[in-house]
């Protein structure tokens, strides 16, 4: 297969790209049995449109004997016909032709999520579930591009009023920037996953929100609680580019195509970029049909980092956690999830006790910061600061 013709088209290309085009340029010499010299000289003798119609044959032979789809093939075409014109023999087609080759048809439908379908899947969710639905829905960007976001991409503006523009995040696949927004049910999720980083000790503003190798991860994610919160999906596909495409939609309800476009990170015009101030007028009318809950009370916000840090402490992972929530029939109710681990706690602090002889008990407090030091002095510790000078101690 390494011809002459063939070695000097795939050397001209990129590392990764030349990997694929050598595939589908094995394919091209087993369809039509010559090697690319031999390619190459019978299209320079070609008076009658021969090797047009034979990548249009080409382009079926990869769906039908090869087993590949529809995408697939018309990149195999397109890769054969970037061959050809290499070799300053570009292959001529009519318009019909050309749409021949285009055309595609998806194997798969994704998923078309609703605003409830999103809120259910939050209801059984924990923290990092949940950071992945809201701001995968709130940024609308690919899933490589959202895996790079940093805490140093979100933390100095989260004390914002939401939508908020964190700037301009340069997309992988098409090298654009893109200028995401976080908007108000990404907020408070942003804010505790912070909190979170605080108590592992990753502090530094390099440190990625998620720390997933692997962007299937993501998807995983959402097939996950998907199929917890019983949402029937039918024969549609569920991935993470799902949660892009609920914000594109709507999105384009509000904005003109150029804006949006500009929010995700697609190619557009230079001269159709505007100020992410703009951006936010109309995302922020658009958060109408793309938030799900009303803003977390400050009250419920440091309620939630409690309970964050109790199951920490009691050393409960997060399924486990909704697995009580559900037992005392408390799951999404912060109140009565934080009872029903104040009682899981209690049984935990007897069974400590009845092993070391009664002499083993432990307990949590939330307090003003302004009476920590009488506490200190009655054996109290500090285990988390909360905001507006709480702080969460624990005794025994």
């Amino acid at each position: 297969m390494e011809d002459k013709a063939t070695k000097e088209w795939l050397n001209s290309q990129k590392e990764r790209t030349k990997r694929t085009y050598r595939t589908f340029m094995g394919y091209f010499q087993e369809f039509t049995g010559l090697t690319g010299d031999q390619i190459i000289e019978d299209r320079k003798a070609d008076k009658e449109y021969t090797w047009e119609k034979k990548l249009l044959e080409f382009k079926e032979w990869i769906i039908n004997t090869k087993k590949l789809s529809e995408s697939t093939a018309t990149t195999a075409a397109n890769a054969i016909r970037g061959f050809f014109g290499y070799h300053r023999l570009p292959l001529e087609f009519r318009r019909s032709e050309r749409a021949k080759i285009a055309e595609t048809k998806p194997k798969y439908e994704d998923y078309r999520y609703s605003r409830d379908d999103l809120r259910k899947m939050c209801d059984h969710a924990d923290l990092e579930e949940k950071y992945v639905v809201t701001g995968g829905k709130s940024f609308g960007l690919r899933a490589g591009d959202f895996l790079q976001i940093t805490r140093g991409d979100l933390e100095p503006y989260i004390g914002r009023e939401p939508p908020i523009s964190i700037g301009q995040i340069t997309t992988q696949k098409e090298k654009v920037p893109a200028f995401p927004l976080i908007d108000s049910d990404a907020k408070p999720i942003i804010e505790l996953m912070i909190k979170k980083m605080d108590r592992e000790g990753r502090t530094e503003p390099s440190e990625k929100m998620l720390t997933y190798k692997r962007e299937m991860q993501l998807t995983r994610v959402i097939q996950r609680l998907t199929e917890r919160a019983g949402i029937n999906v039918g024969a549609k596909r569920v991935r993470f580019h799902c949660l892009r495409k609920f914000l594109i939609d709507r999105l384009a309800s509000f904005m003109s195509e150029s804006k949006w476009k500009q929010v995700v990170g697609k190619k557009i015009d230079e001269k159709a970029y505007v100020s992410p101030d703009l951006l936010r007028d109309d995302y922020k009318r658009a958060m109408i049909e793309t938030c799900f809950t009303k803003e977390i009370p400050e009250g419920d916000i440091a309620k939630i980092a409690k309970k964050q840090i109790i199951l920490e402490l009691m050393k409960i992972t997060e399924d486990e956690a909704r697995q009580i929530f559900r037992a005392h029939g408390a799951l999404g109710d912060i109140d009565k999830e934080l009872e029903a681990l104040e009682k899981v706690k209690g049984k935990q602090r007897f069974a400590l006790r009845e092993r070391n002889g009664g002499d083993c008990d432990e307990r949590f407090e939330e307090i003003n910061e302004n009476d920590l030091l009488g506490y200190l002095r009655e054996g109290w510790q500090v285990v988390h600061k909360l905001e507006k000078g709480k702080v969460i101690i624990r005794k025994g």
